[in-house]
Formats: C-alpha cells, sequence, structure tokens
C-alpha cells in the first residue's frame, strides 16, 4: 500500500529474486500452506543477534508445530538458515537504517491510535494486561493484520498491523483500526481458553460449521477450529467496545457486522454474556466463565434451527405502506407513509429510481421518522403534473433496525398523479 516502499523494496532486492531463500518459501507455500498468519506465527521464535538470524535461544524448535501446525521443525530450521544467509548477502541492515525516516512515521501514528487501548480492561477479564505485547508496524503486507506467540519462558507475544497511505504516501492508521488492535492482542488470551476446552465443544463446532463454511471461506476461516477461534476472539472484541464505547462504531454495529460476516449466532452470544458481566462475584475471569461458555455453545448447536430462522428474519422489511406503490395518489394526500417491521435506527437514504421514472418534488419539509417504526416523505403537490409517473428507492443500507441491521434490498417505489 506504499508505492515508494515498494519500489525500493523491488530495486533493491530484485537482484536476489534467484537466492535459495525466495525457492524455499515458494516451496513450502505450495506443499505446507505455510502463508497468512503461519509466517508472523514463526516470528516469535526468531531473533536477530550479533548480525546473524538464529533461532530464540529459548524456543524449542522441535515444538514450532504447537505454534503452527503447518510448521514443521525441518522446515522451520531450513527457512532460519537461508533467512539468515539472506540477510548477510543483501546487506538487509543496510536497507533497513536507509528507511529508518519511514519506519519512525509508521510509530508514532500507530501509537497515537494505540494511546487510546484500555490494558486494564485486559486484566480485568483475563488476569493479565497487554503490557509485554510487541506491536510490529507492517509497512509491506497491506493491511493484513496477525497475531504471533513464541515458545518461550518469557512468551513472547505480538501483533502484526497492517496500513494504508495517506496523499504523501506515508503509513497512515484510521481511528477505526483500534478493533483491529484490540481483535489481535485478545488472540493471545482466548485462543488458549479455548484450545482447553476443544475436546468439550469439537461436536457441537462441527454441527455449526457445515451452516456457515462458505461465509467462513470468504474471510479465509477454512476449518471448523479456525472458525471457532475467531467467533469467540470477535465475541471478546464487541465486549471490549461495549465496556469501552467508541466514537464512530457501537458494540450493537460490531454484533451486527460479525452476524453479517457468517457468525449468525453471535446475537445470542452476546446476551449469554451478561450473564458474566453481572455474576462477576462468582466469575473473576473468563477463564472461570470457560464452562458455561462450553454449555453455550452445545446449546447453541443443538438449537441450531431457530439460530437460522433469527437470522433469516432479522433485516427490517415493510409492513404498510400509503399510498400503495405502483398506485394513483389520492386526491388530498401529500405524505407517504412507510411501517417497517422492526423498531429503526433513525437514519435513512433515498435515491432515485431509474432515469425514465423522475423523482418527486418533497416540501421544504425533511423526510422524518413519525416513530420508531414510521417514516414520512411530504410530498410538495403544488409541483406534481397531472398523468405523470413519479419514483424514487429506500437505500437499503440506510434503513437500519436499531440492532443496525439494513434491509435485504432496495425498495422501489412509485405512484402516479390523476389525469384530473
Amino acid at each position: 500500500t506504499i508505492p515508494g516502499y515498494t519500489a525500493d523494496i523491488d530495486n533493491y532486492f530484485s537482484k536476489y529474486r534467484e537466492h535459495k531463500l525466495i525457492s524455499y518459501i515458494k516451496k513450502i507455500r505450495e506443499e505446507q500452506g505455510i502463508a497468512y498468519d503461519a509466517v508472523p506465527a514463526a516470528t516469535g521464535c526468531i531473533e536477530i543477534k550479533r548480525g546473524k538470524v538464529i533461532i530464540d535461544p529459548q524456543c524449542d524448535a522441535s515444538k514450532i508445530s504447537m505454534i503452527d501446525s503447518r510448521w514443521t521443525e525441518k522446515s522451520f530450521r531450513t527457512f532460519v538458515r537461508l533467512l539468515n544467509d539472506f540477510y548477510r548477502q543483501t546487506k538487509f541492515k543496510d536497507f533497513y537504517t536507509l528507511h529508518r525516516g519511514l519506519y519512525d512515521i509508521a510509530e508514532t501514528r500507530l501509537n497515537t491510535i494505540l494511546v487510546d487501548l484500555n490494558a486494564e480492561w485486559f486484566k480485568s477479564m483475563f488476569g493479565e494486561g497487554p503490557e509485554n505485547t510487541i506491536v510490529v508496524a507492517s509497512l509491506c503486507n497491506g493491511p493484513g493484520n496477525y497475531a504471533f506467540n513464541g515458545i518461550t519462558k518469557g512468551e513472547k507475544r505480538g501483533i502484526v498491523i497492517g496500513c494504508s497511505t495517506d496523499k504523501e504516501g506515508n503509513p497512515a492508521y484510521s481511528r477505526f483500526l483500534i478493533t483491529v488492535i484490540v481483535h489481535e492482542l485478545l488472540h493471545h488470551y482466548t485462543n488458549p481458553c479455548l484450545a482447553q476446552y476443544w475436546s468439550q465443544i469439537d461436536s457441537a463446532s462441527q454441527i455449526i460449521y457445515p451452516h456457515v463454511k462458505e461465509k467462513m471461506a470468504k474471510l479465509a476461516y477454512g476449518s471448523t477450529n479456525s472458525t471457532m477461534i475467531e467467533w469467540f476472539n470477535n465475541l471478546l472484541t464487541i465486549m471490549y467496545f461495549k465496556d469501552n464505547p467508541n466514537r464512530g462504531f457501537t458494540a450493537t454495529h460490531l454484533t451486527a457486522w460479525r452476524q453479517h460476516e457468517g457468525f449468525i449466532w453471535m446475537e445470542r452470544s452476546m446476551t449469554f454474556m451478561e450473564h458474566f458481566r453481572n455474576h462477576r462475584n462468582l466469575y473473576s475471569t473468563i477463564k472461570d466463565f470457560m464452562p458455561e461458555i462450553v454449555s453455550f455453545v452445545n446449546y447453541t448447536a443443538s438449537d441450531f434451527d431457530n439460530v437460522l430462522k433469527e437470522y433469516d428474519n432479522k433485516e427490517p422489511y415493510i409492513t404498510d405502506i400509503f399510498p400503495i406503490s405502483n398506485s394513483i395518489l389520492p386526491l388530498g394526500i401529500d405524505t407517504i407513509q412507510i411501517r417497517f417491521s422492526k423498531p429503526m435506527f433513525g437514519a435513512y437514504g433515498i435515491r432515485p429510481l431509474d432515469d425514465k421514472r423522475i423523482s418527486p418534488p418533497y416540501t421544504d419539509y425533511q423526510p422524518f421518522w413519525k416513530d420508531k417504526y414510521t417514516f414520512c416523505i411530504i410530498l410538495d403537490r403544488s409541483k406534481l403534473e397531472k398523468g405523470k409517473t413519479y419514483g424514487f428507492k429506500l437505500n437499503r443500507a440506510f434503513f437500519q433496525s436499531e440492532k443496525t441491521y439494513p434491509m435485504k434490498e432496495d425498495f422501489p417505489y412509485t405512484f402516479k398523479m390523476p389525469d384530473e
């Protein structure tokens, strides 16, 4: 996402494209699936010390598959050996030093996002905070974000945060990135919790997964395990923002977003977690509540037919409209009233229907919500021509329920003026 930096990488390293490291990376990607989070997963076990890339002395390389099952000890040791040779031959440190100014910009800007993080919340939920977590500003991995652990005595762990670019071509970070940072940090807590109880939810997860498999594939979650890990991590992320509201989005928005992505039992999950919030005297941390979460997953799987019904009926729809669409506008009527099936969020968006049917003239009064269910549009009848057809569209994205679920489709509306 940083064109100048990308060009520098290509110019500097292109003459090393035939290095054995590059061909080996292609090999393990194709044969072992070393891609996505398998790459940063190895980072926690690698150090640069006295000009050499080495395996962290505290890391037991024989257990690398515990970090990510795609790695083997042999492939990892070969990778580090070739990486060290690449590091020395390319004089990589010279390239790094040359771009120190760019890295400083990234660090400074990313720190302005991190300053809003509530580390105490993590401590209250899990008994420990994220103070020792490394935050890596990644400038050549696009917008991708990952978490990594190392098998060390000190449990080296970190998150990798991608970036966008400002108009000057420097790394930039949106304030909405805080959701990603919280999400990635939480993996260090939620993954071990779920792993400890996996055998107790495995069967239930196998029931849930086929219903959401296609949507999960679009998110690069290609297994039952990764789906449930992301569900649980997203759940705790939403809880963070329920306790730490952020300008621009809410826990309600995040819940609807995750449901739309495919975690269609997320709303139920948030409702269930209120029991944890209401009984903190019994459950000091999430770890204490895990047996209840196991029960919730098992119950959800047994009741998934109802989960599917709830999801299919989550969007608001129009239950009443006057005058009826495609009818003649009655004499004396100047207000179109549209009633919805659910209490609504209060926003609206109206756009032209098509090129043939023009939008009707409205009065100086803006369209408005009469109540949580009823949307009103006031027409200026003095400007409506006899016998002419008018139309508009309600934009589905703007007509959202209180829970921020939009209508399934845009709603087209037309009416015809009487000939006399």
